[in-house]
């Protein structure tokens, strides 16, 4: 072999090896960024339950059964968790957010989103979102489900 292949052969595995490295890096930098995605959420959604008053915690699971009495400490709290939730339909659906994430929280939300009590405040709520026509879709889709 001549200097002049051998030196195409280097070339075209240095380009290789450049590329798999990029690669590599792209996909340990995207897991990463979903890890601390999942951390940061999980975080903000613990301190969104925590605001909720307590006897409304298990009435936003309930899918059947009266919800609780109405109160502004109580529309308040379902507005944050709405926002909350809007933050990651909205991650998801630009795909900053993976899959298997999406998956986890989607179940949960939709979920939520069929108990009676936000099904009430959702009445009042949605003018909130109106702004954000697919997340609003996508809640009153849940609802009808």
């Amino acid at each position: 072999m001549n200097l002049e292949l051998w030196v195409q052969v280097g070339t075209l595995v240095s380009t290789a090896t450049g590329a798999i490295g990029l690669l590599a890096a792209t996909v340990i930098y995207r897991r990463q960024m979903n890890a601390q995605l999942f951390l940061q959420y999980t975080q903000r959604y613990e301190e969104v339950m925590q605001a909720f008053p307590t006897s409304a915690r298990g009435a936003r699971l309930a899918l059947s059964g009266d919800p609780p009495e109405s109160s502004q400490e109580l529309t308040f709290a379902i507005l944050r968790y709405l926002n909350l939730c809007s933050e990651e339909f909205y991650l998801w659906e630009r795909g900053y957010l993976s899959g298997r994430i999406w998956r986890i929280w989607k179940a949960e939300l939709e979920r939520t989103l069929r108990s009676p009590l936000i099904r009430r405040e959702w009445k009042e709520l949605c003018r909130e979102f109106e702004t954000y026509p697919e997340f609003k879709s996508y809640v009153e889709k849940a609802q009808a489900a």
